[in-house]
């Protein structure tokens, strides 16, 4: 575990203030620009977060600030450090498409290189279809990743922007991590968010490229309807859900049956889980936790989906497929499942992408969805 502090506060300030963090719901838009603390640790049930968490919000109170917030980023695996970013304040505004900004950024591509050959990511759709058959699991996601180096460095704001004006309808993200790297992305996935006492999440799972064409997407809104694999596969998440969230919920609700989420090259099967939370219940963070990672994203059961993903992908996911998002000093937040997104280094983009894996998936089929997803991200540069 590593903490960036500092009782010099204008010094840290000063040496931090490029450090920007954003976030976009579909409520309200929000940006941190003083950052405080920086923590690098594990965020899992066997590390002391929680308490690192209290300290540093308390300690940034009695500095003089009483609105301070926390926008992070956890791994896919909790293992993993996390990066947790501290700021002093924040701005809090509705909802607006930035206006006179390009929506796109013209950029030339100097090299490509996937860190998952298509070869590779159908062998292991093959070895997850076998473990499938022989009644070990139900569903495992798998995702591949490139990166992209282009001839100029990036700003990250504007990368964030573009997104914005490109996904008005996402959950648009720029958050620090490292020094001179940033997850970016616009995700369409709700893990959970919490104001007060009211719990809200929005799952997805089965999913179609979007097309073009209004009868093309037509028909493939039909078929995703009506398709029993997505829907099959839409059901692991739902259950999943329902059964860990509802315990910490004097009243909940969850979405009879599936409907269409359209984002801006993607057909999703969505549903939405709302409760009344007891009140005992835990802070939003530790909520998102509990549901972390869903099958939308790891696959069922959880533990043998998890270790098969460490085995079999081949690459490191890091901070792909975890949660991102803010909460504040009560325990209100949102935070998202991390998908669409990259990271930014420099001139250098790594974009990832996966697909869920059920019995009667084809290899073929499910390199093709990714390769679709990864189109949000690339749209931002102009890639076609």
């Amino acid at each position: 575990m590593t903490i960036k502090a500092s009782s010099a506060h204008q010094r840290l300030r000063s040496h931090h203030q490029d450090q920007i963090a954003c976030f976009a719901g579909k409520n309200h838009h929000i940006s941190a620009r003083h950052l405080i603390h920086k923590i690098h640790m594990p965020i899992n049930p066997h590390t002391a977060y929680n308490q690192q968490i209290a300290r540093c919000f308390n300690n940034i109170k009695a500095q003089g600030h009483p609105n301070p917030i926390l926008i992070a980023a956890i791994p896919f695996d909790t293992t993993q450090n996390g990066t947790l970013n501290f700021y002093s304040d924040f701005d809090k505004t509705a909802p607006a498409i930035p206006h006179n900004h390009p929506s796109h950024i013209p950029t030339t591509l100097v090299h490509k290189k996937a860190l998952v050959e298509r070869q590779a990511f159908e062998h292991s759709v093959q070895l997850a279809l076998n473990a499938m058959a022989s009644d070990k699991i139900q569903k495992i996601v798998l995702s591949q990743a490139t990166e992209y180096e282009f001839n100029q460095q990036h700003n990250p704001e504007h990368i964030f922007k573009t997104l914005v004006k490109q996904n008005p309808d996402a959950y648009n993200f720029l958050i620090p991590i490292e020094e001179n790297q940033y997850i970016f992305g616009a995700s369409p996935e709700l893990l959970l968010s919490r104001q007060q006492q009211q719990v809200r999440s929005n799952p997805l799972a089965g999913s179609r490229p979007r097309s073009s064409s209004a009868t093309q997407n037509s028909h493939s809104k039909t078929e995703l309807y009506q398709s029993a694999k997505d829907r099959h596969e839409h059901q692991f998440v739902i259950d999943n859900i329902r059964h860990k969230l509802s315990s910490y919920c004097s009243q909940f609700s969850a979405s009879e049956t599936p409907e269409i989420l359209t984002t801006s090259t993607m057909l999703h099967l969505s549903s939405v889980f709302q409760g009344q939370l007891k009140d005992n219940a835990p802070d939003a963070l530790n909520l998102a936790l509990h549901l972390h990672p869903t099958p939308a994203v790891c696959g069922t059961p959880t533990t043998t989906a998890r270790q098969f993903i460490l085995n079999h992908e081949g690459y490191n996911r890091h901070y792909y497929s975890g949660l991102n998002g803010w909460m504040d000093a009560n325990g209100n937040g949102e935070w998202v499942v991390t998908i669409r997104n990259g990271l930014l280094n420099h001139n250098t983009i790594r974009l990832y992408a996966g697909a869920g894996i059920v019995a009667g998936s084809d290899a073929a089929t499910e390199w093709l969805e990714t390769e679709a997803k990864m189109q949000t991200m690339l749209n931002v540069f102009q890639q076609q």
